[in-house]
C-alpha cells in the first residue's frame, strides 16, 4: 500500500478563489445550538422543543411521579439537530434525552425503567402459549 505526502496532494489540486459573498455565506452558516440557552433565542428551536414535548405527552413516554426516598433523579438534556439539503436548513429537530452517564454501577446502573418486555421473556411466553394450545 502506498501513501502520498500532503505536499504531493497539494501539487495536484487547483486553488479555488472565493468571492467576498462566498466568504460571508460560509461565515453566516447556521450552527446547531449546543444548549438550551442558545436554542431559546431561536423561535424555530423553541417550536421544535414544543413539538417534542407534545410527542412525549401524546405517546405517554413518561409520567411525573414522586421520587423514591434515597434516590437521585437522572437529569435531562436537550439535543438539537438541523436537517439540511445541500444549501438550506429543511427542519429543526429537538430531542429530550436522559443523562445516563451520571448513573453509578451498583447504585442505579442496574435499574431499568423501560416499558417493554425483554426478548427472552417474549420467547418464554410464546413457548408457553404454543404448548397450551
Amino acid at each position: 500500500m502506498r501513501f502520498r505526502a500532503l505536499n504531493e496532494i497539494y501539487d495536484e489540486t487547483t486553488k479555488v478563489e472565493l468571492m467576498d459573498s462566498d466568504v460571508e455565506a460560509l461565515l453566516a452558516e447556521i450552527k446547531e445550538p449546543s444548549c438550551y440557552r442558545e436554542a431559546a433565542n431561536y423561535q424555530e428551536c423553541v417550536d421544535a422543543m414544543n413539538k417534542e414535548m407534545q410527542s412525549i405527552l401524546k405517546n405517554k413516554t413518561w409520567e411525573l411521579v414522586k421520587l423514591p426516598v434515597g434516590k437521585k433523579p437522572i437529569g435531562l438534556k436537550w439535543v438539537f439537530k438541523l436537517k439540511r439539503n445541500s444549501d438550506e436548513v429543511v427542519k429543526h429537530k429537538a430531542r429530550l434525552v436522559a443523562k445516563g452517564y451520571v448513573q453509578k454501577h451498583g447504585i442505579d446502573y442496574e435499574e431499568v425503567f423501560a416499558p417493554f418486555a425483554r426478548s427472552d421473556t417474549v420467547r418464554v411466553l410464546l413457548a408457553f402459549a404454543a404448548n397450551n394450545c
